[in-house]
This record gives structure tokens, sequence and C-alpha cells, in this order.
């Protein structure tokens, strides 16, 4: 009953999913063409239903317009936020995928197809872009994932360990520029660099800054500082040179 729906809606915000409204009756209509011919033709079943698709459009169109552009990152935010995004965004089309396989999505949708009822082609056009947007989702996660034992370093690492895995990280980001069906265009591997950047910038701080954080910078043994120091330029100078052997590398691919 309701107290079901509402701890399945529970789970889902907790798994990051998204929760299609539940009409208040089902009318004790089976799942069968019959059935749905027959509340077809019963004009307050018919409205009952349509609201509900209705806030399925409104729900769906909300998600689907959600965009690289309209994201909000903080500006130090570092490449896992990324991952965790499309992930997030994953779970939410698979969400709707799944709830549409259920019993009751596909009572009132047989029954407004019966009916020939107008909303049902506004869904349509939305459930096809939700097939569209969770294949973009599914192929960013799948790339995006091939990264995570490179970016590891970046935040448990000191410069000299990120720039041991540099390399790794910059091969499989040429792979993904190569290959990857969505998630190759010039912004988002732009988002990406720069939120990579990031987390190196917050790792060479903290290293420079040493294991104790309450000595101020100046007040710290010179010879220790100063190898830090080094350490965090040979990381600049290491990434620089990784990127543009990489980018060359890419040049040399035919498109």
């Amino acid at each position: 009953g309701k107290f079901c729906d509402t701890i399945g809606e529970a789970v889902n915000t907790l798994q990051g999913g998204f929760t299609l409204r539940r009409p208040e009756r089902m009318f004790e209509i089976e799942n069968k063409a019959a059935a749905f011919n027959r509340a077809g033709a019963e004009p307050e079943i018919v409205a009952s239903f349509e609201a509900v698709v209705e806030d399925w459009c409104r729900g769906t169109e909300k998600l689907l317009a959600e965009s690289d552009a309209t994201r909000v990152d903080s500006d130090d935010a570092g490449p896992e936020t990324e991952l965790e995004y499309w992930r997030n965004r994953m779970s939410k089309f698979n969400s709707i995928t799944e709830q549409l396989k259920g019993r009751e999505c596909k009572v009132v949708l047989g029954v407004l197809s019966a009916a020939k009822s107008r909303v049902l082609k506004r869904w349509k056009l939305l459930d096809n872009g939700i097939t569209d947007a969770n294949n973009e989702a599914k192929d960013n996660v799948k790339y995006l994932s091939t990264l995570e034992k490179y970016i590891e370093p970046l935040s448990t690492g000191t410069p000299a360990t990120i720039l041991d895995a540099l390399p790794g990280l910059l091969n499989n980001i040429k792979m993904m520029h190569t290959i990857a069906r969505y998630y190759n265009t010039t912004e988002r591997m732009t988002t990406l660099f720069r939120k990579i950047t990031n987390k190196m910038i917050q790792n060479c701080r903290a290293h420079v800054m040493g294991p104790d954080a309450g000595v101020k910078l100046w007040d710290q043994p010179i010879p220790q500082l100063i190898q830090r120091l080094q350490a965090c330029l040979a990381l600049s100078e290491g990434y620089q040179e990784q990127y543009y052997m990489t980018r060359d590398k890419l040049l040399t691919q035919p498109k």
C-alpha cells in the first residue's frame, strides 16, 4: 500500500534514484489488453492516469534538462566529482527504466494507450530521451571508471607518487578522447583536466606545508622545505611534459 510506496521512495532517494509518481488508485485493473480497453473508456480513470503521466513528464523533463552548463561545481572540485556525477545520473535513469517495467506503470501506460490519450505523445518523446541519456551516462561511467586507480594518488599520494601515475592517467584520458562516444568533447575534456589540476594544486599545497600544518611556512627547516618545493616543481614540469607528449601523439593519429 501507501506505506510500502513511501519506503520504496525513501530507498530510491538514498540510492540516488528517481521515483515516478504512482496513481492514488489503481482501480483494480489487470495487466491485460482487454482490461486496458475497458478502463480506457472510463473518463475518471483516464483523467487520473493522465495526471500521473504529466507528473512523470515534468520530473523527467527537469532531469533531462540537466547539462554540463547547468552543473554547479566548487572552484576546487577534483576529478572524482565527474565520476560521482555520472554514476548518480546513471542511477536515476536506471531507476526510471526499472520502474517502467513494473505492473503499475505498465497499467497506467496501457490504459492511456487504449484511450488514445494525447499525453502519451509527450511521454514517448521523453521515454526516448531517457534511453539516450541513460546510454550516455553508462558510457561516461565506463570510461571514467578506468581513471579511478590513477586519480587516487592525487588525494592520497605525494607529488612524487602522482608523478609516477601521470603516464597511466594521461594514456587513459587519451583513450577516452579517442574512443568514448560521449565524453570526448572539448568542454568535457577541459573540465576533467581542470579538476585534475585542482587536485594536484591541493596536494602540493599540503605537501609544502609539511606534516605539521600548525608551523608557518618560513619557520620550517629550510632543507626539508626546499626539498618539498622541488618535488612540487618537478610534478608541475612532469605534468606539462606528459600533457604535451599525449597531445602530440593524438595529433599524429588519423581522425
